[in-house]
């Protein structure tokens, strides 16, 4: 009776140590399971994520008028070519653009006014000194309550992504040459006039300051009525229309619809008007992209008025991507301009 208890027990124990094991082995295996779920989490975080502004302290130091900072003593801020002062106290100046800004963990963008300022040495001969320009900048930049949010190199795996979402990105919205060993500095200034960015770059022959003052766009687009548009082509053969689609796509969207409205206006009160429909683009993606796009933009355009009763032999469309801009695609407001629809008679 002792033997067969001493089995029991041992089996017991047995299958017991059995159940703690694998009990102890299925906690492992989700515990492996949950990290390797988490890892890519971890190694990749949010490119572009939204700013908090409400932590910032409110600034009331007398900062001036746009761009808020001058050349320190011994500089100038240059109209573009090497030793010329600019007349303005800029060396860029658009309406509306934006800068990217870094804040040590991701990106967000600054829209609004903005300037470009670059800097040299006042006298023609005289050495560049990078720590004065450096210190100057800072001291000032502090003394009218900005804040530094990073100093340094941004990394270059984030840097390429942002590249690879839209080529010439950094080149256009990062304010100095940040590729290389030299660092950048990200400021923000929460001002009882507003909300204020700065970025600041620097090396041994020159230095750089971006400034936006951060503010809606402002849209100075207008839609055509039909009577516009026959005026216009009355008067130069074709009518240019900026009709928004849904980004990337031929969908349109409500305020592109009013167009279409109009459009369907003027054919059905001028019935002998044929049109060519003619798709533009930007020049943002590849150029067969673009072509295509356009091309499904200004069907799409034929087919919604060929669904209100419009006869489709009235109607002819192509697609010319960003072959013809109206202008350079050299700021976001230009870009605009060329993204449009041109409705030519034939």
């Amino acid at each position: 009776m002792k033997k067969i208890g001493i089995i029991i027990a041992l089996g017991i124990t047995i299958t017991s140590c059995k159940n703690e094991k694998k009990a102890d082995e299925q906690i492992e295996q989700t515990l492996e399971t949950t990290t390797q779920q988490k890892a890519p989490n971890e190694s990749s975080s949010v490119l572009f994520s939204d700013f908090n502004w409400e932590n910032r302290p409110l600034s009331k130091a007398e900062i001036g008028s746009f761009p808020y900072l001058t050349a320190p003593e011994g500089y100038i801020v240059t109209d573009g070519s090497r030793g010329t002062a600019s007349k303005n106290g800029m060396t860029v100046f658009q309406d509306f653009n934006k800068l990217i800004m870094y804040d040590g963990t991701s990106f967000f963008n600054a829209e609004g006014k903005k300037a470009e300022l670059s800097f040299n040495m006042k006298e023609e001969r005289a050495e560049w000194n990078q720590y004065k320009f450096d210190q100057s900048i800072e001291k000032y930049l502090e003394s009218i309550g900005a804040k530094q949010i990073f100093k340094g190199k941004i990394p270059r795996e984030k840097l390429d992504e942002l590249d690879k979402e839209k080529d010439m990105t950094v080149y256009n919205f990062i304010q100095g040459d940040p590729w290389n060993s030299d660092p950048v500095r990200h400021y923000v200034l929460n001002h009882s006039n507003g909300k204020i960015v700065f970025q600041v770059w620097s090396n041994s022959a020159s230095g750089e300051v971006g400034v936006v003052e951060l503010e809606g766009f402002k849209q100075t687009i207008k839609a055509p009525t039909a009577n516009e548009m026959k005026s216009e082509i009355e008067k130069t053969g074709k009518a240019i229309l900026n009709i928004n689609f849904d980004t990337d796509k031929a969908t349109l969207k409500p305020d592109g619809q009013k167009v279409v409205d109009e459009i369907l206006l003027l054919l059905n009160e001028n019935p002998s008007l044929n049109l060519s429909i003619e798709g533009h683009t930007d020049n943002t993606g590849s150029a067969e992209h673009n072509i295509k796009l356009s091309t499904n933009r200004a069907n799409t355009v034929m087919y919604a008025l060929a669904a209100k009763g419009i006869a489709i032999e009235r109607l002819k469309t192509s697609g010319f991507g960003a072959n013809k801009p109206l202008v350079t695609n050299d700021s976001e407001e230009n870009k605009a301009k060329n993204r449009r629809v041109e409705l030519v008679k034939f």
